[in-house]
């Protein structure tokens, strides 16, 4: 018996350490320590913007006595139930690196803010968006700079990346005079925005000021509160590396009537009409968002006279959902879609219709290469205009693309392949110890005609335009790959595909042999500007 409560008290002990003393990474420091509210109080800025003289005092004298009634310390975790004063740093922060963990439950949300502003959003993504409230997005998940003007960048995350109910969220925020970063369980979803000062939008965000966790309308838990204070040279290299990014000329333009079918529009200076750069994000045509791929790269191109167009589209689950056969049909055709009602705008929006360029990365580039190769799908005889527009590009360049939706090819080229099931209704079978993949090869009898319809592959002809690819490995065709979703044996079949057709075709991965571009930019800037030929 004595043993045994010898045990107790050690594992006691243990669980006491783990949850009274959080371990802050290299550099970083605790501004929580997990045991009680030492460092924190009570207050709601909003409850007290219009106050003044005692009546102000009275009410921030209030808020602080009742902070410890809403908000406890339970197994060094920060835990509100959705009611009372925010909690509040009683120091203040300038330019730093914020690390921090949540989770929260149906119908609440809350937020981080920063320097006493308001605020790095959390919602509950589940909620759906409604008409009546259109610059109320919850559905397009957390991350994003609520109280910043409604249509500019960062305002709406540019991607979805919360976990789902009763797993912790970790929260990354890089704050660097008032330009704010997010990553949301690491995945970039607010790329340098300014955050403006919600308290007085005439004037800069303040230079320094508490952290805040809100409170509103449900439970929300925290724990590991880590910052780290950002040097003044530190600051000059990240901002220096880090141009901010223009809004759109036109943001969330309709191509079509579900809320995924938009795109954002940058144009290019320019007396005469212009090329342009047709964006479409990867994600497995499950996930991704419009600036995944493109932030580092869209200066350039404006820069270079190139307008810019970023499409957003049905992922397979909403594609299914719309009764689309296949699944696949409803991203490729959305991206067809948005091609012909961006060519519909050419006079509007000073685009030369000829010089479009598509690109994008693994799904988007598969969707790129399905533009590319696709006979003309313009309808001459439609009553819709968008429809009679041309769906034929001047070029494609694009980064590990799929270059076929075929299992079999896929097997031959790359025997541990597992990518492409779900794009035509397959799925694992755990109890039978089938994967997705497994089901999709036994399936492929059943479906030739889509993979003769959606394979890029299968679609090339002499008359298409050129194209380029590139990947991260050199390939090692009929070997396991450690990525054989973007392996780069897709690109040399293609390749040689397009060589016996006669169709132009660049591929570059490191060592490759006759590659004169190394990057899409490069390969695109010149393609679109120049004078007469492709």
């Amino acid at each position: 018996m004595k043993s045994i409560a010898i045990l107790a008290l050690t594992l006691l002990a243990l669980a006491s350490l783990r949850a009274d003393d959080p371990v802050p990474p290299k550099g970083f420091r605790a501004i929580f320590d997990g045991k009680d509210l030492t460092g924190w109080y009570g207050l709601n800025p909003h409850s007290v913007v219009k106050l003044e003289g005692e009546k102000r005092e009275a009410n921030l004298k209030q808020q602080r006595e009742e902070f410890s009634q809403h908000w406890s310390v339970e197994n060094g975790e920060l835990l509100n139930k959705g009611t009372g004063p925010y909690a509040t740093t009683e120091e203040e922060f300038g330019d730093i690196e914020l690390m921090i963990e949540y989770k929260t439950v149906p119908h609440a949300d809350s937020g981080v803010y920063l320097r006493g502003n308001p605020q790095v959003q959390i919602w509950d993504d589940t909620q759906p968006w409604l008409e009546k409230a259109p610059d109320r997005n919850p559905d397009r998940g957390s991350g994003g700079l609520f109280n910043n003007t409604p249509k500019t960048l960062g305002r709406d995350p540019i991607l979805v990346a919360d976990k789902p109910f009763g797993q912790w969220n970790q929260l990354r925020i890089r704050q660097i005079g008032a330009r704010t970063w997010v990553w949301l369980n690491t995945r970039a979803v607010v790329e340098g925005a300014v955050m403006e000062n919600y308290f007085d939008k005439t004037q800069p965000l303040p230079a320094k000021g508490p952290i805040m966790l809100q409170t509103h309308g449900g439970e929300i838990r925290w724990r590991n509160l880590f910052v780290r204070e950002i040097g003044a040279d530190e600051a000059k290299t990240v901002l220096a590396a880090n141009p901010l990014l223009p809004n759109p000329t036109a943001y969330d333009v309709s191509y079509g009537p579900h809320r995924k079918q938009v795109l954002h529009f940058w144009k290019a200076e320019s007396d005469k009409p212009t090329p342009l750069l047709f964006f479409i994000h990867g994600g497995g045509w499950m996930g991704g968002g419009r600036l995944s791929g493109l932030s580092s790269i869209l200066p350039l191109f404006l820069k270079a006279g190139i307008s810019v167009v970023s499409v957003e589209y049905r992922f397979i689950p909403e594609a299914t959902a719309d009764g689309e056969v296949p699944p696949v049909n409803g991203p490729l055709h959305d991206a067809a879609r948005a091609l012909q009602f961006v060519r519909s705008k050419a006079a509007e929006w000073n685009i030369d219709k000829a010089r479009i360029g598509a690109s994008g990365g693994s799904a988007g580039a598969c969707t790129s290469l399905w533009l590319a190769f696709h006979p003309e799908m313009a309808d001459a005889n439609s009553a819709d205009p968008i429809a009679r527009e041309s769906t034929r590009l001047w070029c494609a360049a694009v980064s590990a693309p799929q270059t076929t939706l075929d299992p079999k090819q896929m097997k031959e080229w790359t025997p541990n392949s597992s990518y492409g099931g779900h794009a035509f209704f397959f799925t694992s079978d755990p109890a039978k110890k089938i994967t997705q993949f497994d089901a999709f090869l036994a399936g492929r009898e059943t479906i030739l005609p889509w993979i003769a319809e959606y394979s890029p592959y299968a679609l090339v002809s002499s008359d298409d335009p050129p194209i380029y690819m590139t990947f991260g490995a050199p390939p090692a065709l009929g070997q396991d790959q450690k990525n054989p979703t973007h392996t780069a044996n897709f690109g040399v079949k293609l390749q040689e595909h397009c060589q016996e057709l006669g169709v132009p075709c660049e591929l570059y991965y490191p060592g490759a042999p006759d590659a004169p571009h190394q990057t899409v930019e490069k390969y695109l800037l010149e393609k679109l500007k120049a004078p007469t030929a492709r």
